[in-house]
């Protein structure tokens, strides 16, 4: 499967979460992807400025709402192929949000208690400190997590026919 074929593929089948797509599929329509974010981006750029990093990129933000169903079921009958359940592609995402949520939360903490502008007492102290070092350790395993997915998605398809499914092309 080409280029062309695997963009086709993968907005062809975007809310199809069942069946399996062999490697080419995957990895032509990240490339898709990546091109594609870095091409809007820099159109947006020229169209609208940067804005000092204050500004949300328009077209970028648009490309990304488009671009997540399709990507994302790619992405799941890819895990398919490899004979795993496409749910663990969820993994990392789900771990950056719970660490968005104590990031924020520790933000809000450190602004109630007034951080800067006194002194904090030792129980305060500790608790940010173990906040932070939850947070570190939740980073390094969404990290982890990030490289057995793409470790996972390079593997080659599972022979013959899986339980999600038969080989999308015989070999």
């Amino acid at each position: 499967m080409g280029f062309v074929d695997a963009v086709k593929s993968g907005f062809a089948n975007a809310f199809k979460f069942d069946g399996r797509a062999r490697r080419p599929e995957y990895w032509w329509f990240f490339l898709f992807v990546f091109a594609g974010a870095f091409v809007v981006g820099l159109i947006d750029a020229a169209l609208f400025g940067t804005g000092g990093g204050m500004r949300r990129p328009v077209l970028v933000t648009v490309f990304q709402l488009i671009i997540f169903v399709p990507f994302l079921t790619v992405g799941w009958r890819r895990l398919h192929d490899t004979g795993r359940p496409g749910w663990y592609l969820l993994v990392p995402a789900g771990l950056t949000i719970i660490t968005s949520i104590l990031v924020g939360s520790a933000t809000q903490a450190m602004m109630g208690l007034g951080m800067g502008m006194g002194q904090m007492n030792g129980a305060a102290s500790g608790a940010m400190a173990m906040g932070a070092g939850v947070v570190i350790l939740l980073s390094l395993v969404q990290v982890i997590a990030g490289i057995v997915i793409i470790w996972w998605m390079s593997r080659p398809s599972q022979h013959g026919t899986n339980a999600y499914g038969p080989e999308p092309r015989k070999r």
